[in-house]
C-alpha cells in the first residue's frame, strides 16, 4: 500500500531523472541497481530528503510519510515477485501452470513437471513480478545458460531435438522433449544446428488473456522456498 501510494511522488519528483518507472534516464536505473538493494530504508530516506554528494540529485524536503512513501515505492523496484502483493487468483494460475498453459510440459517445481525448461520451485524469490511477466511474453529475450535449442542430425539422418546442456569442440549433452539426456560425439554426427532462442512458446500474449496472465503470475510469485514468503 505503500509503495502504491508512493508511484505518484515519484512520477512528480524523481522520473524527470530516473525515468516513469525507475529505468533511468539522466539519472541511473533503479530497478536491479545493487546500491539500492544494499542500503537500508533509513539510507534510501537520507538520500531523498537530502540529496546524495557530488552528484546532481538534490534533496527533496517533504513530510515524513511522503518520503516513507517514496522509499516503498523505490524498495518495491527491486523486490522479488515473493515479496511483494502480485493480483490474481492463485488457484486459478495453478490451474493454467499444471493444465490448461502447458507449462509444468517443460517447467517443473518441487520435483513435479518437465525437465526442458528452467526449475521455478524458487523463481519468486529470483526475480521481479515484471520480469516473471516478460520471461512469459518474450522467451527469447535472455535465454538461460543450458537450455539454447538445438537440433541435432545423426549419421544416419535421424534426428534429436532439445536444449544442450553442455558443448565443447568435441562432445555435446542433449535433453530431449521427453527428458532424455543424449551424449554426442560431434565427429560422428551430420549436422548440428543451433539458435540462441528459445522452445518455449511465443504466444501466450494470444493464448492467455489479461486475467489468465494475472492469475499465472499470482501463481508463480508464491513459488519460494522460504517460509516467511509463503505466509
Amino acid at each position: 500500500a505503500a509503495a502504491a501510494t508512493g508511484r505518484p511522488l515519484f512520477v512528480e519528483k524523481c522520473s524527470p531523472c530516473h525515468g516513469p518507472n525507475g529505468e533511468g534516464g539522466h539519472g541511473p536505473g533503479l530497478i536491479g541497481w545493487r546500491e539500492v538493494r544494499r542500503a537500508s530504508d533509513r539510507q534510501l530516506f537520507d538520500s531523498i530528503r537530502n540529496g546524495v554528494p557530488g552528484t546532481d540529485m538534490s534533496g527533496f524536503p517533504m513530510p515524513d510519510d511522503d518520503t516513507w512513501r517514496l522509499v516503498a515505492f523505490v524498495r518495491s523496484l527491486n523486490a522479488p515477485a515473493a515479496a511483494q502483493p502480485v493480483p490474481g487468483d492463485i488457484q486459478a494460475g495453478s490451474d493454467i501452470f499444471w493444465g490448461s498453459g502447458g507449462c509444468s510440459n517443460c517447467h517443473s517445481i518441487r520435483g513435479q513437471g518437465g525437465a526442458l525448461g528452467p526449475d521455478l520451485t524458487d523463481i519468486a524469490t529470483l526475480r521481479r513480478a515484471d520480469q516473471l511477466k516478460e520471461a512469459i511474453l518474450k522467451p527469447n529475450e535472455g535465454v538461460p545458460d543450458g537450455f539454447r535449442a538445438v537440433e541435432v542430425t545423426r549419421a544416419d539422418g535421424t534426428k534429436v531435438k532439445g536444449v544442450a546442456k553442455f558443448e565443447n569442440n568435441y562432445t555435446l549433452r542433449v535433453l530431449d522433449r521427453d527428458g532424455h539426456l543424449h551424449f554426442f560425439e560431434k565427429k560422428k554426427l551430420a549436422n548440428v544446428s543451433s539458435t540462441e532462442s528459445s522452445l518455449m512458446p511465443r504466444n501466450y500474449a494470444e493464448r492467455l488473456s489479461d486475467d489468465d496472465m494475472s492469475n499465472l503470475l499470482a501463481f508463480l510469485s508464491r513459488q519460494s522456498l522460504r517460509k516467511w514468503e509463503q505466509e
